[in-house]
């Protein structure tokens, strides 16, 4: 029997989080963010987990980019309070709370304490030799950050902090390859050696003040934008990637990582249309506001497009001034015959979606009323 692409995810979904546990890295809070980094680096891993009172806190490599002294600072000073997932729980919520707060993991827990972590590279590991027929720049995030290989390594780490990524591709003319968050902490806990990863620096040069080519990893992993999602993970799997570059021909369209696949898994926000959010910020009240606003424009939408099949929204942090965050939204809805995009920016995410929704309306309206005519 085949199964289209939603029974497939729909099945994905359901298995439960006890199938994908793996251990986890539990430390003690003591212990100095250098010594997490060096243990991070060397088996390869993204993150760790201690116990805050019964709280469980998360520190992964991105979070280490913001710390200002790897040597000196302080564990409690760049640590986050992170959700949880329990091993009953399904897939398909794990997914969906990792697509929601940008997370490649979740600590799993059982009687309040941590008995491993399901992470999206073994989610995607899972949906290997699946029949998904949805296009790769279905899910991409279009037109990437990017940088030139004269910039500094220093400007790739602020990008990286400032928009919640790990991936940043260096482009000239053509693509040259790509930086990761991986490649800047390594840096960082080698700062007194950096005459052994770029010999252009000089004795007294700061770290990360250098061209980023210095440090920049040249065989790209690229999908091609006629690639299914099922192509991507074969890929990904087989090259043991956390990206991939779409391309069209010689230029960049958008890129790909785990988190983006894995939310094709994500729970609905509503139970009757599959609507989607993705990239909602870390905070807890700004996140269940976002969502909250979604909802009730969906519901709008549902009302006066009753042929409505589908809807997303995607969450993206433009810029940040001081304690100003600006915000762009975009959400796109798809029937039968057409899709749909919208998109507003602001700081105040409730403001966005009140006058996204006051626009939509209007348009309905003026299309319901030249209908009747």
């Amino acid at each position: 029997m085949k199964f289209d692409s939603n029974q497939i995810l729909v099945k994905i979904g359901k298995k439960k989080v006890s199938d994908f546990i793996e251990s986890a890295n539990i430390i003690n809070s003591n212990e100095s963010i250098s010594k997490i980094l060096g243990t991070l680096i060397k088996m390869n891993n993204y993150g760790v987990y201690f116990k805050n009172g019964n709280k469980v806190t998360a520190i992964n490599l991105r979070d280490i980019l913001s710390a200002r002294d790897v040597h000196s600072q302080k564990l409690n000073s760049i640590a986050k309070i992170t959700p949880t997932i329990e091993e009953d729980n399904n897939i398909g919520r794990a997914a969906g709370l990792m697509s929601l707060y940008r997370l490649r993991s979740l600590p799993v827990i059982e009687d309040e304490e941590i008995i491993g972590q399901v992470t999206t590279k073994s989610i995607v590991k899972s949906m290997e030799h699946t029949d998904i027929k949805v296009r790769a720049t279905k899910i991409m995030t279009a037109n990437p950050i990017s940088l030139h290989e004269n910039d500094s390594a220093l400007t790739a780490k602020n990008l990286m902090i400032r928009h919640r990524i790990d991936h940043i591709p260096i482009v000239e003319e053509t693509l040259k390859g790509i930086v990761t968050s991986f490649d800047i902490a390594k840096i960082l806990l080698t700062a007194n050696n950096l005459d052994n990863v770029y010999r252009g620096l000089t004795e007294h040069a700061r770290p990360l003040e250098f061209p980023v080519k210095g440090i920049v990893e040249n065989n790209a992993t690229t999908a091609s934008v006629h690639d299914s999602i099922a192509n991507v993970i074969q890929m990904l799997n087989s090259t043991n990637s956390t990206y991939s570059i779409v391309t069209l021909g010689n230029e960049i369209q958008g890129i790909i990582t785990h988190r983006d696949i894995i939310s094709l898994l994500g729970e609905k926000v509503t139970e009757d249309i599959p609507s989607y959010i993705i990239g909602l910020p870390d905070d807890p009240f700004a996140s269940e506001l976002a969502k909250t606003k979604f909802n009730t424009l969906v519901k709008l939408l549902k009302k006066t497009m009753p042929d409505l099949e589908e809807a997303r929204c995607r969450i993206k942090l433009s810029s940040v001034r001081g304690k100003i965050k600006k915000y762009e939204i975009e959400v796109r809805i798809f029937t039968p015959t057409n899709s749909y995009s919208y998109t507003n920016e602001g700081s105040d995410l409730a403001t966005i979606f009140d006058l996204m929704k006051d626009s939509l309306k209007n348009k309905l309206t003026q299309k319901n009323q030249k209908r009747q005519k």
